[in-house]
């Protein structure tokens, strides 16, 4: 596991005594916390990233239902990703929405987040219309 050197900032191992570009001591029991939360800020970025890929697939998905002999791999996608999106950006907040940390990577994350969220309102809100028009009883 990896950690920033409380002096230098640079990204040094749990297992050293000390950091090997400044030679300050390193606490091992607060180097272990520290890469911790590193690895939670890293996991964060990783799965924001994730959202942005899955938000994309569901416009190419949307695009696919207007190529012929694509369109029923675009629906399954479509519709599949309209309730998958929500869902991964509620795991994502509940997770990682109440990170607090000076890491420069993590504002981008959670920018990322912050977009797909407006992307799966919509998707939400079109899925539940799209339910709702199916279950109505047609004249």
């Amino acid at each position: 596991m990896v950690f920033p050197c409380p002096n230098c900032n640079e990204t040094i191992n749990t297992s050293l005594s000390q950091c090997t570009y400044c030679g300050t001591p390193v606490d091992r029991s607060a180097a272990l916390l520290s890469a911790a939360e590193t690895s939670r800020i890293s996991q964060a970025c990783s799965d924001a990233s994730y959202l942005k890929i899955i938000a994309w697939a569901l416009l190419a998905c949307l695009g696919l239902l207007f190529i012929p002999f694509l369109s029923l791999a675009g629906a399954v996608g479509f519709w599949f990703l309209r309730i998958a999106v929500p869902v991964m950006v509620v795991r994502w907040w509940i997770k990682f929405g109440g990170i607090k940390t000076g890491d420069p990577d993590f504002p981008g994350a959670k920018r990322a987040a912050v977009i797909v969220s407006v992307v799966a309102v919509f998707a939400l809100f079109d899925t539940l219309v799209a339910v709702i028009a199916a279950l109505r009883p047609h004249p």
